[in-house]
């Protein structure tokens, strides 16, 4: 990335992000696009290694709703690197804390192969219907995440290609008594005579879980001649490698960088996934991050 000393590189950024978050306002109400910000710390240290710290908070709505919030730290170091400088690879591990807001839903407890489930559906839909289901409430999960990755970046010309594999486990710890359990059975009123159906509810408690993700990420960067951002994009595919889905799902991102006087990078990038699920609520998102390099 070029390294630009005058100030219209901080106003050039400031404005493509003012541009950015009011082309997506509007359609925020519709699609629940989310705000993710991060600010981090990063030291370079000998022999090819460096250590970072980052803190992050994300919203859905724009700052209507925190939907997470994070901490965590990394350390990476280079395992080669040829003489011309345009071919490197990197290895990495990582550990972060979240505390994440946990949604409110629904799942169908009927036999799959004698019905169409209907997950996800508002709980009304299944008290009307006297369909037996849980309702897991609202709430807030601590969790623990461990990565580690190797990347692998080539520059051709003012193009950068890179291949990053990540490895992922994350425990997430429950909640008592949060999901209430319903079930439904037939009853004869015994002085008219007519049917009606009871609803029994118990309360049961949200048990610890864990998960192992492969995470597939592909990205191109581009250093455009006398511009003073740098746009990339990339392609990431997770893979849930702990039985229960092989292809969980995809992301793609989009955006650009911005550095001043080596010790300020920031970016500026839009999110896009082909689904949500209990770790990213929203299918699309604006990223804000800044990077203070010590």
């Amino acid at each position: 990335m070029r390294l630009y000393r005058d100030k219209s590189g901080i106003r050039a950024l400031i404005a493509v992000a003012v541009m950015f978050i009011m082309a997506q306002g509007s359609a925020t109400a519709q699609s629940g696009t989310g705000l993710w910000t991060g600010a981090g710390l990063k030291k370079d240290l000998p022999k090819g290694m460096n250590a970072e710290f980052e803190a992050e908070w994300r919203q859905t709505g724009f700052f209507t709703e925190t939907d997470r919030w994070s901490a965590g730290a990394s350390v990476s170091k280079r395992l080669y690197r040829n003489k011309d400088k345009t071919f490197n690879v990197r290895a990495d591990l990582g550990y972060r804390y979240m505390l994440s807001n946990r949604q409110e839903y629904t799942t169908d407890k009927r036999d799959p192969e004698l019905f169409e489930q209907e997950d996800g559906m508002p709980a009304q839909y299944y008290l009307d219907n006297h369909i037996d289901f849980n309702l897991t409430n609202d709430f807030l999960e601590s969790r623990h995440r461990f990565s580690a990755s190797v990347s692998a970046g080539y520059e051709v010309g003012r193009f950068k290609f890179s291949l990053r594999e990540r490895g992922q486990y994350t425990y997430s710890c429950g909640k008592d008594d949060i999901r209430d359990k319903h079930r439904f059975s037939e009853k004869t009123d015994m002085i008219t005579g007519e049917s009606y159906y009871e609803d029994s509810i118990t309360v049961v408690s949200v048990k610890p879980s864990s998960k192992v993700i492969l995470r597939s990420r592909i990205s191109v960067d581009y250093d455009i001649p006398h511009f003073k951002l740098d746009p990339f994009v990339s392609y990431e595919v997770f893979s849930d490698l702990s039985g229960r889905e092989a292809f969980e799902k995809g992301r793609l991102t989009a955006g650009t960088g911005f550095t001043l006087k080596k010790k300020h990078a920031f970016q500026l990038a839009y999110i896009w996934q082909n689904r949500i699920d209990d770790d990213e609520s929203v299918k699309s998102a604006v990223s804000i991050n800044y990077t203070f390099k010590f």
